[in-house]
C-alpha cells in the first residue's frame, strides 16, 4: 500500500461524532472522514436546503443562530482555500466565487459611484481574496458529505451533553456511541458548555458596541461595473466614515450584499423612513443619489433585516484528553473585519487533520498539541479583527495608510521575509499571534528607517 493509502486507513474502525452541520462542522467531517473515520454528523436545526426549515430555523436565536441564511458574504482567502484543497473542494468552490482584488474607496461628500479610490490587497499580481455566498459554500460541503459511505448527517438534533454513565453524547433521548466528540456548533456552543463540565475551561465573550445592518445593491442589466454590475465587481467596496462604514461584497448575480456597521446608539437613532434617507443622503451621496437609484430596496431592507450584534470568544483549552474537541466559532468567533472566522474555522479543521496525521492518529497528543498551538493563534485573530475594522472605517481614507503598505512592499521587493500584516494573515498560514509580533517588529523598524530618512533631509536641507 502507498503512503497515502496508509494515510487514508488511519481513522479507520473509529467513529466521530460531529456537533453542528454548519460550515465548520461539515468540513470537519469531509477531512475525517477522508482520512477513514466514520463520522456522524449532528445539526441542531432543520435542513436549510428544505423550504419546511425557514419557519423551525427563525425560532431558535435570530440571526446569530441562523446562520447558514445570515448572508454577510464571505471572504474566502488562503487559510479557507488550503482546507478546501485538502479535501478535494477547492475548484468546484472557486467557481462559485468573485475575486476581489483590493479595496474600493467611495470618499465622503461624492455623490458618483464610480468616483473612487482602487487600494489593492497586494502587490503581486493574482493576490486577491473571494467573495462567496455563506450558503453555497455550506451547500457543496453538504453534498460532498452525502456522497460520502462513511459519513451520516442527522438534522433537527439537539446535543443534550454527555451520558453520565457512559460518557456518550446523547441527541434528544438517545445516545451516540463514538470514540470521540467534536464540537463545531457555532459562538453560541452548546459542546463548549459541556467541555467547561470536563476540564478548567477559560472563557471569554465581547460584544462590541458596533451593530451591523444588511442591504443590497440589486444586479443592473448592461450595468457600468462591467457585466450586471452597477459598480466594478472585482473589489471589496468600503464606504469608511470613521465612526461607521459600508461595505459591499460583489455576487454572482450581479448584485452587491452591502452592510452598514456603526455603533447601536447611532442606529438607533434612524426610526423613520425619513432619518434614514436624510443619513444616506448626507454620508452616502451616491447611494442616495437619483432617488437612491443604486439601492431602490434601501427603506424595505433597512427596516424588514433586523440589527444584529457582534461579539468575540476566546477559550482555553480546546480539548479534553482523546475524547472532546471543539473548534471554529465555539472557541473563536470573531468580528467579520478582517473576513477570517470562516477562514480560521477551517484551518483548524485543517491543523486537526494535520496533527492527527503527524502524531499517528494518536488523539489524545494530537488534541493536546492542537489547544496549544490554537489558542494563542486565535487570541490574535480577536486582535487583527478589531484593529481592521479601524482600518477599514477610518485608516483607509488616510493618505499615510496607503504610502506605508506601498513603502512596505517596495521593502519587501529587497528583503523577502517582510511581509505587511494583511499580507500574513490573509495570503499566508502565519500563526495569528506570531503575525502581530512579526509586525510590531517590522513597524519599529519602519519608523526608525522613516526617521532616519527624514533626518537626512533636514540635514542635506
Amino acid at each position: 500500500a502507498s503512503p497515502k493509502d496508509m494515510v487514508k486507513r488511519g481513522g479507520e474502525g473509529q467513529t466521530a461524532v460531529v456537533v453542528g452541520g454548519g460550515l465548520v462542522g461539515c468540513m470537519t467531517g469531509v477531512l475525517l472522514a477522508r482520512d477513514g473515520y466514520t463520522v456522524k454528523i449532528f445539526e441542531l436545526r432543520e435542513d436549510y436546503r428544505s423550504k419546511a426549515s425557514d419557519a423551525a430555523n427563525s425560532s431558535l436565536h435570530g440571526q446569530l443562530t441562523n446562520t447558514t441564511k445570515r448572508s454577510i458574504n464571505l471572504a474566502l482567502s488562503h487559510r479557507g482555500l488550503c482546507a478546501l484543497r485538502a479535501a478535494g473542494l477547492e475548484d468546484k468552490v472557486m467557481t462559485e466565487a468573485v475575486p476581489m482584488e483590493g479595496r474600493m474607496i467611495h470618499p465622503a461628500g461624492v455623490d458618483d459611484c464610480l468616483a473612487t479610490v482602487f487600494q489593492p490587497y497586494d502587490h503581486r499580481p493574482g493576490m486577491s481574496i473571494n467573495s462567496i455566498s455563506r450558503e453555497e459554500l455550506n451547500t457543496v460541503l453538504l453534498e460532498e458529505l452525502e456522497r460520502m459511505e462513511n459519513v451520516t448527517i442527522t438534522f433537527g438534533a439537539r446535543f443534550g451533553g454527555l451520558s453520565k454513565a457512559t460518557g456518550m453524547p446523547i441527541f434528544g433521548t438517545k445516545e451516540v456511541a463514538c470514540d470521540f466528540v467534536v464540537g463545531a456548533d457555532g459562538a453560541f456552543s452548546r459542546a463548549r458548555e459541556e467541555l467547561g463540565r470536563l476540564v478548567r475551561l477559560d472563557f471569554e465573550r465581547r460584544y462590541i458596541k458596533h451593530g451591523y445592518k444588511e442591504l443590497t445593491i440589486p444586479a443592473v442589466k448592461n450595468g457600468p461595473g462591467g457585466g450586471d454590475y452597477a459598480m466594478p465587481p472585482k473589489a471589496l467596496h468600503i464606504w469608511p466614515r470613521h465612526e461607521f462604514m459600508l461595505i459591499g461584497l460583489p455576487n454572482l448575480d450581479g448584485s452587491f450584499t452591502c452592510t452598514l456597521f456603526m455603533p447601536f446608539e447611532d442606529l438607533d437613532k434612524l426610526q423613520t423612513e425619513a432619518d434614514v434617507v436624510k443619513f444616506f443622503k448626507e454620508y452616502f451621496p451616491d447611494i442616495a443619489a437619483n432617488n437612491f437609484a443604486l439601492m431602490p430596496t434601501i427603506l424595505e431592507d433597512f427596516f424588514r433585516n433586523p440589527t444584529s450584534s457582534l461579539l468575540s470568544i476566546n477559550c482555553d483549552p480546546w480539548h479534553h484528553k482523546g475524547s472532546f474537541v471543539c473548534l471554529g466559532d465555539a472557541m473563536h468567533a470573531t468580528v467579520p473585519f478582517y473576513g477570517q472566522g470562516m477562514n480560521a474555522g477551517f484551518e483548524d479543521a485543517l491543523r486537526l487533520q494535520e496533527l492527527l496525521r503527524e502524531h499517528g492518529f494518536d488523539r489524545e497528543k494530537a488534541f493536546a498539541q492542537f489547544s496549544k498551538e490554537m489558542v494563542p493563534s486565535r487570541i490574535g485573530l480577536c486582535q487583527v479583527s478589531d484593529q481592521n475594522y479601524v482600518d477599514m472605517r477610518s485608516n483607509t481614507a488616510n493618505p499615510f495608510f496607503t504610502f506605508k503598505r506601498k513603502a512596505e512592499w517596495a521593502i519587501g521587493g529587497v528583503i523577502p521575509s517582510w511581509q505587511t500584516l494583511y499580507t500574513m494573515v490573509t495570503f499566508t498560514r502565519t500563526p495569528y499571534h506570531e503575525a502581530i509580533q512579526r509586525a510590531k517588529r517590522q513597524d519599529r523598524a519602519f519608523y526608525a528607517m522613516l526617521g532616519v530618512a527624514g533626518a537626512s533631509v533636514l540635514l542635506g536641507a
